[in-house]
C-alpha cells in the first residue's frame, strides 16, 4: 500500500454575527486535489472520525484511496487502496458510495473501473468493492458508460446493500441486488429519458422501500426481488426536457421528509446551467407541488438537506459551482445556508462564501452531533476543505 502525506493547513474561525446563523471552522484538507469528484465521507479506520474516500482523477482516471481524518491539528495521511482495478482500468466517476457490504461491522468501498469521463465517456464501467481490510476487490457486475451517480443503500429492506447507478450516455438507470457479498444480480436496467445526473434514493410513496429520484422523475420500486417493472414517475418536466449541448437535464436533487408525513420530499436544482431555481416539491393529493426556495441559482452543483443549527428542522445547504458559473457570466458564486424558518416554506440566507461549492456533503465528521460540510469550490480546485459546525447541541 503506497501512502502518502499532505499538510493540512487551518484557516480561523469564522465568526458569524447573527444569532440565528450557524458558525464554521474551515480546515484545508490537502491543496493537490485533482477532479475529486467521486467522494464519501465514511469512518474507515472505526476510530470515530469521518475519513473520505475518493476517486482520483476522474475526468481521465486515477486511483482509488482515502483520506485519514484526525481531530487535532495536523496532517491529513492519504491512503491508496488500489492504482488500478483488477482489470487493468483506472478508476473514474461522478459520484462514490461506501458501506458495510459483507456485515462484518467496518466500511467497504466502492471502486468504478473506467478510463475517465473527459476521455472516454462512452465505454463500459466495471464496479467493484474493496473489502476492508486488506482491500480484496469483488466484482459487482457492469453499467454501460460512465457512472455519473451512485446510491449504496438497501433497496429492498433485506438487510443488505443493493447498488443503483445513473449514466447520461444511454441515459441508463441500473439496479444491482445484492444475495450475498461474493453473489450480484442485476435486477434491472431501465432506459429513464434525458436521464443526466442528479440521483438520490428516498421513499417517495411512502410504502416502506426505497424508490430514486432522478432530473425530476421518480422511479417506482417494486420491492422484493426487484426485477419487477420500475415505473417511471413525472414531478415536473422541466428538470429533463432540455435540449443542446451536454449541460442539458444536468441537476442536483435530494431526498428527504421534511414534513413528518412519512414520504420522503424532493429537492432539485440545475448544476450546469443558469434561469433554473432552487426549488422542493411535496405530494399533496397525488399532485406534485413546487415550493421555490430561491428563484434563480445558476450551477448550483451542491445540495444537501439537514439540521444545520440544531433547531429540529431541515435547512438546505446549496451553492454555485465557481468555474462553471464564471463561465455562464456571473460575478459571484455564493454559497448558501437556507435556515429554516420552522414552516419549510419561509428560509433565511446565510451567506458562507461567495467562492463557490462542488459536490459538496453534510456529513458529522467529528462525531459531535452536529452536521459539518466538506467542500471542493469548484471542478477543478486544487484546495478540499472541511467546515467543522460549531452550534452547540
Amino acid at each position: 500500500m503506497k501512502t502518502m502525506i499532505f499538510c493540512l493547513f487551518i484557516i480561523p474561525v469564522i465568526t458569524l454575527t447573527s444569532w440565528s446563523q450557524v458558525e464554521f471552522k474551515r480546515q484545508t484538507i490537502s491543496t493537490k486535489a485533482d477532479l475529486w469528484w467521486a467522494r464519501a465521507a465514511v469512518d474507515i479506520n472505526c476510530d470515530g472520525l469521518l475519513d473520505v474516500a475518493l476517486q482520483n482523477n476522474n475526468g481521465h482516471g486515477g486511483w482509488l484511496g482515502w483520506l485519514e481524518a484526525q481531530k487535532e491539528d495536523g496532517e491529513w495521511k492519504q491512503h491508496i487502496i488500489a492504482e488500478t482495478a483488477p482489470n487493468g482500468e483506472t478508476f473514474a466517476c461522478g459520484d462514490l458510495d461506501a458501506g458495510d457490504m459483507d456485515n462484518d461491522g467496518d466500511m467497504d468501498v466502492l471502486g468504478f473501473a473506467h478510463p475517465g469521463e473527459w476521455d472516454e465517456g462512452g465505454a463500459a464501467t466495471t464496479i467493484y468493492w474493496y473489502e476492508n481490510p486488506g482491500w480484496q476487490a469483488h466484482k459487482i457486475g457492469e453499467a454501460p458508460a460512465f457512472i455519473k451517480d451512485v446510491n449504496l443503500v438497501d433497496l429492498n429492506g433485506d438487510g443488505k446493500l443493493d447498488i443503483v447507478t445513473a449514466a447520461f450516455v444511454g441515459n441508463n438507470l441500473k439496479i444491482f441486488r445484492q444475495d450475498a457479498p461474493d453473489r450480484w444480480v442485476e435486477a434491472q436496467s431501465i432506459t429513464v429519458p434525458n436521464l443526466h445526473e442528479g440521483m438520490d434514493v428516498g421513499d417517495v410513496d411512502g410504502d416502506a422501500d426505497l424508490d430514486v429520484l432522478a432530473n425530476g422523475y421518480w422511479i417506482e420500486n417494486p420491492g422484493g426481488d426487484m426485477s419487477g417493472e420500475w415505473a417511471i414517475h413525472e414531478i415536473n418536466s422541466k428538470w429533463h426536457n432540455q435540449e443542446g449541448d451536454w449541460s442539458r437535464n444536468a441537476t442536483k436533487g435530494f431526498c428527504k421528509d421534511i414534513n413528518g408525513d412519512g414520504k420522503a420530499e424532493v429537492f432539485i436544482t440545475h448544476s450546469e446551467r443558469k434561469e433554473y431555481p432552487l426549488a422542493w416539491y411535496e405530494l399533496v393529493k397525488n399532485v406534485w407541488k413546487e415550493n421555490i426556495i430561491k428563484e434563480r441559482f445558476t450551477a448550483a452543483h451542491t445540495i444537501q438537506v439537514f439540521d444545520a443549527d440544531n433547531d429540529g428542522d431541515m435547512d438546505v445547504l446549496s451553492g454555485m459551482n465557481r468555474s462553471r458559473a464564471q463561465g455562464l457570466g456571473e460575478t459571484e458564486t455564493p454559497v448558501i445556508l437556507f435556515l429554516n424558518n420552522g414552516d419549510n416554506l419561509s428560509w433565511t440566507e446565510q451567506l458562507l462564501t461567495n467562492d463557490g461549492i462542488y459536490n459538496g456533503q453534510a456529513a458529522d465528521y467529528d462525531g459531535d452531533g452536529d452536521k459539518d460540510i466538506f467542500r471542493l469550490p469548484t471542478h477543478d480546485a486544487t484546495e478540499f476543505e472541511v467546515w467543522i459546525n460549531q452550534t452547540k447541541k
